[in-house]
């Protein structure tokens, strides 16, 4: 699915999962599920008849034959988003059976990313620094809380693993009288293997609105 795919014209961007492509569910259907579990390193359920995929810190199970993904955990979301689908299913789909570089590196490091990631694709930061700015602590707790890992950059600054193999920094700067807060993702240099651009960028969305959800009800 290409970036231009992500909205319709005239109408806004995609938001029920029913406008998923249907060929990204046959495609999906169509592969042998040990190995795309192997790809993905997530676990298909063969009684169940789905794959189980951990997103942050919950579960999620991926039922290609139902067309259908939704949250195990009773505490979890009830009502999926179509960039939630989208990544999920794109993730299933183009995961490759490589490990992590060790490298982070920036939205305008991947490759293509300088483009793309402007305009309407910006990555989603701007709002995250409006609201943790000036409160880094309310910024790392949730983030902790969605699983994260406290790393040492910036001024507070985790590591979250949103899917198995596609880790992401946040890095925030808070903001003093002389300049305003500053926030930066980072990537594992592998995510461009895995994810296209469109679905990266839709990725940090889905990040970015769990830790704005996450600190509102703490």
């Amino acid at each position: 699915m290409s970036a231009s795919d992500l909205s319709k014209k005239g109408r806004g961007i995609y938001e029920s999962p029913e406008e998923i492509d249907p060929n990204l569910w046959s495609e999906l259907s169509s592969m042998e599920r040990k190995e795309v579990g192997a790809r993905a390193s997530v676990r298909y359920d063969e009684g169940r008849d789905c794959y189980q995929i951990p997103f942050l810190h919950q579960m999620y199970a991926c039922y290609p034959e139902r067309r259908l993904i939704e949250c195990i955990d009773q505490t979890g979301p009830k009502e999926l988003t179509f960039q939630f689908y989208l990544v999920m299913l794109t993730y299933l789909l183009r995961a490759q059976p490589i490990g992590l570089t060790g490298r982070m590196v920036t939205g305008s490091e991947i490759r293509g990313g300088n483009f793309f990631f402007r305009g309407p694709h910006v990555l989603f930061t701007e709002p995250l620094e409006k609201r943790f700015g000036d409160d880094g602590q309310s910024f790392l707790e949730a983030g902790l809380r969605l699983g994260g890992g406290e790393t040492d950059f910036g001024d507070v600054s985790f590591r979250l693993w949103p899917l198995p193999k596609i880790p992401l920094g946040y890095i925030l700067w808070l903001g003093d009288e002389e300049f305003p807060a500053r926030l930066v993702v980072t990537f594992d240099a592998s995510v461009e293997e895995h994810l296209p651009l469109d679905v990266i960028w839709a990725l940090v969305n889905l990040v970015g609105g769990a830790l704005l959800r996450e600190a509102q009800s703490a």
